[in-house]
């Protein structure tokens, strides 16, 4: 399933936004519908069953390594443009990315012959935005990663991205659909 909100620039508290109950709401009525004949697992072990079995790419830009602002960045999490996707890690979980959803996340892309999967990690001393993902993962207890393609300058009227990483997103993004479930069993929990 892939599901677009709206009003994230915003703060995703709207009844369209991240922060709403629209997603766990969908789960449910699949879930339900998808039960509906056989009866054969309660309703809520069945939501429970989804949850647990579900993933959520929380998509959004990451910022590169950029050459006026390198101190930035921490020493060995410099994102570079044109070299792969990046996932985005916080010590205080402004991004919803967890040990198991990064490694999962990299072996999809190994498995997948792709460019390494890159690393983006805020200096403790700099404060930092956050994404959707952990308004999602939060409400619905589905896990979740958090990860997008270097760029430069966001939120400017100039953001500047490689050409090469709108491919190495889609590519990821496809082998993720493709690999996922077999990857995610073989991972223990």
């Amino acid at each position: 399933m892939v599901v677009l909100y709206d009003h994230e620039e915003i703060g995703s508290t709207s009844a369209v936004g991240a922060a709403s109950p629209i997603l766990g709401e969908a789960v449910k009525r699949i879930s339900s519908v998808l039960n509906a004949k056989e009866q054969a697992i309660a309703p809520h072990d069945l939501y429970e069953a989804t949850v647990r079995h579900s993933f959520v790419v929380s998509s959004d830009q990451a910022h590169a390594l950029h050459p006026n602002y390198a101190s930035k960045h921490e020493k060995n999490h410099q994102p570079q443009m044109n070299a792969g996707m990046v996932i985005k890690r916080n010590a205080n979980q402004r991004y919803a990315t967890t040990g198991p959803t990064g490694i999962l996340m990299r072996e999809i892309s190994r498995r997948s012959n792709l460019p390494p999967v890159q690393e983006f990690i805020v200096r403790q001393d700099c404060g930092c935005g956050s994404t959707i993902g952990p308004l999602i993962s939060s409400s619905t207890g589905i896990r979740a990663i958090d990860m997008g393609c270097p760029q430069l300058s966001m939120h400017s009227i100039r953001e500047t991205m490689g050409v090469c990483d709108l491919t190495n997103g889609l590519e990821l993004f496809k082998a993720f659909f493709i690999h996922f479930r077999e990857v995610d069993e073989s991972i223990e929990r």
